[in-house]
Parts: C-alpha cells; sequence; structure tokens
C-alpha cells in the first residue's frame, strides 16, 4: 500500500532536510560525495518526532515518485542530488549544450540585489536553476507570492567562463551568475 500523497510529500521534505542540511543532528553520516545508508537514514528519521513509523519501503517509494529528481540512489545509498548546505563535495557533470536560456525563481524584494550583485548560492554550494519558467515560477512561490522569473543567457555564461552542471531532470546547478547574464522574465504569469 502506498502513502498518501501529502504523508509522501511531508516526508519527502524531511528527507531532504536530512540530506541536505541537518541531518549529522539527529546521527546521519554523510560521507564526502553526500551519500548515506538508506537504513542510516531511516534511523536518523526515527529519532524525529512523528516519523518513528518509516520504514526502508516509504523511503523507496519518496524517490520513485519525486518529479524533481531530488534523490539518487545507488545500491543501498542515498543522496540529495542538489541544494546543500551540508559541506559535500558533489561531481555534477557539465551541461555540454545547456539551452539558450534557463530559469531562476525569486520574489521582488530579491532584484536590486541580484541585479547589483548577481546569483549566488547564499547558504547553499551552488546556484538553482531550472529548465522551464514553470519550474522556476514554483520554487520562487516558495519564497513569497510576489514572485519574479528570471531568465539566464547561458551563451553569457560561457562567454564569463562559468560552468552549468547537471543536478537532475529539473535542476541545473552554476557556482555564480553574474548579473550581466541576467534578464527579469517578460512573461508574467504562469502558464499563461
Amino acid at each position: 500500500m502506498s502513502l498518501p500523497e501529502k504523508a509522501r510529500e511531508k516526508l519527502s521534505k524531511k528527507i531532504a532536510g536530512l540530506l541536505r542540511h541537518y541531518g549529522p543532528r539527529y546521527g546521519l553520516k554523510l560521507d564526502r560525495e553526500g551519500w548515506a545508508k538508506i537504513r542510516d537514514l531511516v534511523r536518523a528519521l526515527h529519532r524525529i518526532p512523528g516519523y518513528e513509523w518509516v520504514e526502508e519501503k516509504h523511503v523507496l517509494e519518496v524517490v520513485a515518485k519525486d518529479e524533481k529528481g531530488r534523490y539518487e540512489l545507488e545500491g543501498d545509498r542515498i543522496r540529495a542530488r542538489y541544494g546543500h548546505s551540508l559541506p559535500v563535495k558533489m561531481k555534477y557533470k557539465p551541461l555540454e549544450k545547456p539551452p539558450p536560456v534557463l530559469y531562476h525563481g525569486t520574489v521582488s524584494r530579491n532584484i536590486y540585489s541580484i541585479m547589483e550583485k548577481g546569483l549566488v548560492p547564499m547558504k547553499r554550494r551552488y546556484v538553482h536553476l531550472s529548465y522551464t519558467w514553470d519550474d522556476a515560477y514554483e520554487t520562487g512561490r516558495r519564497h513569497g507570492p510576489d514572485v519574479v522569473v528570471l531568465e539566464i543567457d547561458t551563451s553569457c555564461l560561457k562567454r564569463n567562463g562559468i560552468q552549468v552542471y547537471y543536478a537532475g531532470p529539473k535542476v541545473a546547478v552554476a557556482p555564480w551568475i553574474p548579473p550581466d547574464c541576467i534578464r527579469p522574465s517578460k512573461r508574467g504569469s504562469p502558464r499563461g
């Protein structure tokens, strides 16, 4: 029997948090590339009130049904593909032929700083970019209602010597994005 959608989403957020940000506080050991044993992830989840019921099969279901490709499995190990604040060294493959435009979702209060300094990883290891406008918009909504989608000119990144990497089926990453490679999208509404 599979998990109800809401329970699966809640568990996915907790798994992402453990693998990206706070796993060691719950006894989860990650290797230098961010890998953890699935059984150790389950043990860490059991240390969090309300997650004592989780079994390995639930973790595997979350991974199998995750449309964003947040997680990667290798044998009995799991890791988050992107979004780390923990000091892990991900080995991403360069996007040899990135699309002409990638997207980044944010909110209007961040625009002045972004257009002045560029996009920087902040507390993360890389800047996250979406392949589609809609995905960037959804990402921006997590930060507030006044979403702004930015277009990233990948030929400009190449001219600046900045490599873009594949992090998942919906996410690319880069070490930073200079302001001259960023422009606000003229598209004003989701799926419009």
